[in-house]
């Protein structure tokens, strides 16, 4: 009878404590509230994600080239999602800096819902904001000179786009020389309109409310160079007669070879 007396005891202490524990909180679950996009660049060279001082890629001039990257960013403006009516959605302030190799490449808006068409977005910037004050920007906004060092403080206006690395060819396997291409100036700033799927108005992705939708935006970097030797050129600043034609060229083959993407959904 002890013993039965004893166990009940027990038992009732043990609810008591039970009872005095912490409740278990149930799991803390976010439920998005609003419809988003997300873009996501991709640096590509044939098709294959683009790596930083690790291995060389070819470059199929008349003599086979081979090219390293260590450096490659841009900065945009006017970012905008296209609807299918034609409907243009900047995307934040329309600005942003895009660095593959720092891996800032993922960047997430608010949007209304429906379909959309196509991205469009210049590089480079207004006049105006090129020539501007790069100190008015705050400390995390792409324009920031000091964020991004796509600022040429010594002579005035952004970097649109830098890529940097060495090249070498079949013949000197061994040796390798520098390459260096910095689109700026007003002149360079060109503006694209890229479509869904690779031909305007035959695809769309769809933003739907209280959802994140995620779109994948290539940059296929090979067709950059599509027909540039790099023995004969491999520097450009955008300035001089040489270096701005071999430039030209180059923001050329980014509108004539599709070198941007937006992949289908």
């Amino acid at each position: 009878m002890k013993n039965w007396v004893l166990g009940c005891a027990l038992g009732l202490l043990s609810l008591g404590f039970q009872s005095c524990e912490d409740p278990i909180e149930p799991p803390v679950v976010v439920v998005q509230d609003k419809p988003t996009v997300e873009l996501n660049f991709s640096a590509l060279w044939d098709s294959k994600p683009l790596t930083f001082l690790s291995g060389w890629f070819e470059q199929p001039s008349t003599q086979k080239e081979y090219i390293q990257f260590f450096n490659f960013g841009m900065i945009v403006s006017k970012l905008s999602l296209v609807k299918e009516d034609g409907t243009e959605v900047l995307l934040g302030d329309g600005y942003q800096w895009i660095d593959f190799k720092k891996g800032r490449t993922q960047f997430k808006y608010e949007v209304p819902v429906g379909k959309y068409k196509s991205v469009k977005f210049m590089l480079g910037m207004d006049y105006d904001v090129n020539h501007g004050d790069p100190n008015q920007w705050g400390a995390e906004h792409p324009l920031n000179g000091n964020l991004t060092g796509m600022h040429w403080g010594w002579a005035g206006g952004y970097i649109f786009q830098a890529i940097d690395g060495n090249y070498k060819d079949s013949l000197t396997d061994k040796y390798s020389k520098g390459m260096s291409f910095h689109t700026a100036t007003d002149a360079m700033t060109r503006k694209f309109e890229v479509p869904v799927g690779g031909t305007l108005g035959a695809a769309t992705f769809e933003v739907k409310d209280k959802a994140n939708t995620s779109v994948g935006f290539n940059y296929h970097i090979n067709r950059l160079f599509q027909g540039v030797e790099l023995k004969k050129g491999s520097v450009s600043h955008s300035e001089g007669v040489k270096e701005t034609a071999l430039m030209q060229k180059l923001l050329d083959n980014l509108q004539q070879y599709s070198a941007f993407e937006i992949a289908l959904p």
